[in-house]
């Protein structure tokens, strides 16, 4: 207790007062720290179960030598909305997704994951791009009170043939890399966002793959990646650095993608979440 009441004796009375102050501060701290390392391990928790849903395992189908497939996703935040998909049905015909969630963090996470699920268990009772994608899209529109929608490309080929099959909800197109011709979008079918309204239709186009043909599916962080002055990679920078790599193989390529991107990021915020995927018909 500070009995003095001259200037030793309220220097005395700061100095306590900037003591007691500094306890409850470091108190503070502890109580905070400790709450963000068990937000920050949750949410690395929620970045492996993100993950995990997505195939990793490359290459994917290594009994056969007709086809080659890559892809990559990387979360601008700790875990995001975007998310592709592959697999090969009996009879010949590999199914291919790409997909991009309104939103990031973790709401986006949570119906991406949401959506995966719906759309493997609709494909696999309809088995048609444009029919899978009406249905998924009236089931994510029904009761759907955040108002949250995704942008899907399914694409459905059949590869004895390179019949390729697709329906397009609100996506970016994919590129067609074709040897001797230049760098060239996906023909463009109808289809709005999925699940934004019900009832809503969706056309389907046709494409015929040839031996060597490659697709490029991607989402919006390709083509709206920023650099320090905010200037937008935008679509002709996506087709020309494309062009710098089209003769590499799907992983040689997807990975070069991504670096050009860092480069011309140059150390600017990730804006949006970024997945690409690359496929090739072989033979």
């Amino acid at each position: 207790e500070v009995r003095r009441r001259d200037e030793v004796g309220r220097l005395t009375e700061s100095f306590a007062s900037m003591r007691t102050a500094l306890r409850r501060h470091i108190e503070w701290l502890k109580t905070t720290t400790a709450a963000k390392e068990r937000i920050e391990s949750e949410l690395d928790i929620a970045r492996s179960i993100q993950m995990s849903l997505v195939p990793r395992t490359f290459p994917p189908f290594p009994e056969r030598d007709d086809i080659e497939l890559f892809a990559m996703l990387d979360p601008a935040r700790d875990i995001g909305g975007d998310f592709y998909d592959f697999f090969m049905e009996k009879d010949d015909h590999l199914c291919l997704v790409v997909g991009d969630v309104s939103g990031k963090g973790v709401p986006a996470a949570l119906f991406m994951a949401v959506t995966r699920t719906f759309l493997r268990t609709i494909w696999n009772m309809e088995r048609d791009p444009a029919a899978t994608l009406a249905r998924l899209n009236n089931e994510l529109a029904r009761d759907n009170d955040p108002n949250m929608f995704v942008t899907l490309f399914c694409a459905r080929i059949h590869l004895p043939t390179g019949r390729c099959v697709y329906a397009n909800g609100g996506h970016n197109p994919p590129l067609v890399v074709r040897a001797g011709e230049p760098i060239r979008q996906i023909p463009k079918v109808k289809g709005t966002l999925v699940g934004g309204l019900e009832d809503m239709k969706y056309e389907e186009g046709t494409l015929d793959l040839r031996p060597g043909d490659m697709l490029f599916l991607y989402t919006d962080g390709v083509t709206e990646a920023m650099n320090p002055d905010e200037v937008l990679t935008g679509d002709e920078w996506t087709v020309r650095e494309l062009e710098k790599v089209r003769a590499k193989d799907c992983e040689g390529l997807v990975r070069d993608m991504r670096e050009s991107l860092r480069r011309y990021a140059a150390g600017a915020e990730q804006s949006d979440d970024i997945t690409m995927l690359a496929f090739r018909l072989k033979k």
